[in-house]
């Protein structure tokens, strides 16, 4: 009997071995392929380097600038990556989009097919950073797929916004309408204003992740010619919509009439009374003065650092924080007027 468990014991701990034999086996070969193929890359990489500076720097497209092979279109292909970090120029960058358009097309078209999630995101990535709007069509059909990770839906939807597809409306506003109001201002950035104004136009129909996301992309493009938009959604929307509004407004700094912005330094929500004081340090309005000198009161910290700021702005702006540092008894107004009087004079 102990003979037998002992033989047992011997054979497994031999099959053991043979399989980690064959394992280590297994890795070093992988490893050595690898290697070899690092090396075969970087040598085709010295060869295509000069080819593409040139194409990029002169325009001048070489033959043996052909790839054959995937390791040949990985030397371009990390090159090309090489370039989208250093050019900035927008030939160099058309001719960069079109070397990658000519060599990695064909390559990308059956790498966004791969089963692989990182072989796709990896290709989506290359596509947007060469700027490769041939692929369009390609990175459209992908949205079809299943079990795309939210991740990858994501990604598409921006490079379709990067490429101002016709079809993207109709993308976010039927089939993608639960998205967060991060992923669609990631998407919106990258559109023309032509192509965002549809979005503008449909504001009122859209769900609040959508319309908060339309108006923080006016605040962080500071497009004046939307003011009229956001002043009438201030007026007609309350809550978070009405303040983010408002808050774009501060952000571009302009608007026709301040009267109604004056009246919100006097609003009981702190919040308002804070972007107000933005966007009135922006104006220069100085019937506000007294009453952002009020601010520097406040309970609230955040409205009575703004409401320095907005002083800060004005050209008497130093005197007049010098006389609340000088008169005021209320130590938190002395230790804004102080900490304004020192970042202006930074």
């Amino acid at each position: 009997m102990v003979t037998n468990e002992l033989l047992f014991l011997s054979i497994l701990t031999l099959s053991l071995l043979v399989l980690l034999v064959i394992l280590l086996g297994y890795l070093t070969i992988r490893k050595t392929v690898e290697i070899r193929k690092r090396k075969i890359v970087e040598r085709y990489r010295e060869i295509y380097n000069p080819l593409i500076s040139s194409n990029l720097i002169e325009g001048v497209i070489s033959r043996k600038l052909t790839p054959e092979t995937i390791l040949q279109q990985k030397a371009i292909e990390q090159l090309l990556s090489r370039y989208t970090k250093v050019i900035e120029g927008e030939e160099e960058k058309a001719r960069l989009a079109k070397l990658a358009s000519m060599y990695l097309s064909n390559y990308y078209q059956k790498q966004l097919q791969s089963h692989k999630w990182s072989t796709r995101m990896n290709t989506l990535y290359h596509i947007e950073d060469f700027n490769m709007i041939d692929l369009t069509d390609d990175v459209f059909r992908l949205l079809n797929r299943k079990r795309l990770s939210h991740q990858e839906i994501i990604y598409i939807l921006r490079i379709l916004a990067l490429f101002q597809c016709d079809q993207l409306f109709d993308l976010l506003t039927t089939k993608y309408q639960d998205l967060t109001e991060f992923d669609y201002r990631h998407i919106l950035i990258p559109l023309e204003q032509k192509k965002f104004d549809q979005y503008v136009l449909h504001f009122h129909h859209a769900g609040l992740p959508l319309q908060k996301a339309i108006i923080d992309v006016i605040a962080s493009k500071r497009e004046v010619s939307y003011n009229h938009f956001l002043e009438k959604v201030f007026s007609s929307y309350s809550g978070e919509i009405r303040l983010r509004a408002l808050k774009a407004l501060a952000e571009i700094g302009y608007v026709k009439d301040s009267a109604p912005y004056l009246e919100l330094l006097y609003s009981d929500k702190w919040e308002e009374r804070l972007v107000a004081a933005k966007l009135i340090g922006s104006l220069k309005e100085g019937k506000a003065i007294p009453r952002l000198i009020e601010l520097l009161h406040d309970r609230t910290w955040w409205v009575r650092s703004q409401a320095g700021e907005a002083i800060s702005q004005f050209t008497q702006g130093k005197a007049i924080l010098q006389t609340v540092l000088e008169t005021s008894t209320d130590p938190f107004a002395k230790d804004m007027a102080w900490e304004w009087l020192h970042k202006g004079g930074e």
